[in-house]
């Protein structure tokens, strides 16, 4: 079964922080269900969050179809001064982000505590 769920809360640790959103993704992401990815993200480019946080931590599995929306994603995110991160991603997902080299431009961090320690410092 192909399935894929949005949040549709803000998080913003506090006022020193630039607002981010986080995206967690479960299950399988695919042309089979790429337009509802589509539908939660494309309206977040334009958002007032600085940053869009994807939360890959029950991701199972994404084929070349998520990745290249991803990496569009982040094209377009990069053109409004927006910055885009991922938190939490399994083993598996990372080795998908690295063969394809989107993890050299897009930031992963182990937890959501490191990527706030991370905008803190100014390094993403």
């Amino acid at each position: 079964m192909t399935t894929i769920t949005f949040t549709t809360e803000t998080e913003t640790k506090n006022t020193i922080n630039p607002k981010y959103k986080i995206i967690p993704l479960q299950g399988q992401v695919d042309e089979n269900n790429l337009h509802l990815f589509n539908q939660t993200v494309e309206p977040l480019l334009e958002s007032h969050h600085d940053y869009l946080v994807f939360d890959l931590a029950e991701l199972d599995l994404m084929n070349s179809h998520a990745v290249g929306y991803l990496h569009n994603t982040h094209k377009k995110l990069k053109a409004n001064n927006k910055q885009m991160a991922f938190v939490k991603a399994n083993r598996e997902i990372l080795e998908i982000l690295e063969h394809v080299g989107l993890i050299e431009i897009v930031p992963s961090f182990d937890s959501e505590e490191e990527l706030v320690k991370a905008m803190h410092k100014g390094e993403i």
